[in-house]
């Protein structure tokens, strides 16, 4: 056998015996999991639907930065809806969902991709983008991802036109991954003063790349009481949560 077969061999079985390491490490390893998140697995407080989210979910960090966050708004009884801005094809809202079925959940999104407008001044990552990107989706398929009880409220168009109606209602966690300046600005701009005491919204793609997403989120925290609170997940998140004089 010539010398670069034995090469090639070599490599391709280092990279499926990698593959192999991490398929298995998915399924069957539990390091990843908090103590907590196995004790109420154990006392049977979580749905199967959500463990089958929970393998499959590569962002584990986030995934449980979520869970800790929703369960502590349980536990103290924080009122109000939750919301996620930037919805695609309902990944996140589906586990977002199943982690409190009985809140009211509002989903903003254009369902289309990108509007031209909020494009036009992007810097970094954002700037290589067109109206075409993440416009793969829509209201059916999200719906039927998502596979939610009646608590799923879509608000599809561009935000903030979507919240014309919602002017009295009061949010509990809020889940923000709309990638450019333009929505993360109006979203913190909207959503802040209707979160309750004790609420969160968390931002995500809070990094160097997504430069849109760094200005608003610095310059709205300028005007409000409390520090930004970093989550190490993969992309970066941040998160406000609101004190009882915020």
């Amino acid at each position: 056998m010539p010398l670069f077969q034995i090469i090639n061999f070599i490599i391709i079985l280092i990279v499926l015996v990698i593959l192999a390491r991490y398929v298995w490490g998915m399924i069957f390893d539990k390091n990843y999991q908090p103590v907590e998140w196995q004790h109420s697995d154990k006392l049977g407080l979580i749905s199967r639907e959500l463990l089958r989210h929970e393998k499959r979910y590569a962002d584990k960090v986030r995934f449980f930065n979520w869970w800790f966050q929703i369960e502590r708004i349980r536990k103290e009884k924080i009122p109000g809806a939750f919301a996620e801005l930037g919805v695609y094809k309902g990944d996140s809202a589906a586990i977002i969902h199943l982690m409190d079925p009985d809140r009211k959940f509002y989903l903003f999104d254009t369902f289309s991709g990108f509007p031209e407008k909020d494009l036009r001044e992007e810097t970094g990552e954002a700037a290589s983008y067109t109206s075409g990107n993440f416009a793969d989706t829509n209201i059916e398929k999200v719906r039927y991802s998502i596979n939610g009880n009646d608590n799923i409220i879509f608000c599809p168009g561009y935000f903030p036109d979507t919240i014309r109606d919602l002017g009295n209602e009061v949010f509990s966690f809020v889940n923000m991954d709309a990638d450019l300046y333009n929505p993360t600005k109006a979203g913190l701009e909207f959503f802040y003063p209707r979160l309750s005491p004790g609420g969160v919204i968390v931002i995500h793609d809070y990094n160097y790349k997504w430069e849109g997403i760094r200005r608003a989120v610095d310059e709205f925290a300028e005007s409000i009481p409390e520090s930004l609170i970093p989550v190490a997940d993969m992309e970066g998140s941040v998160m406000i949560v609101k004190s009882v004089g915020g």
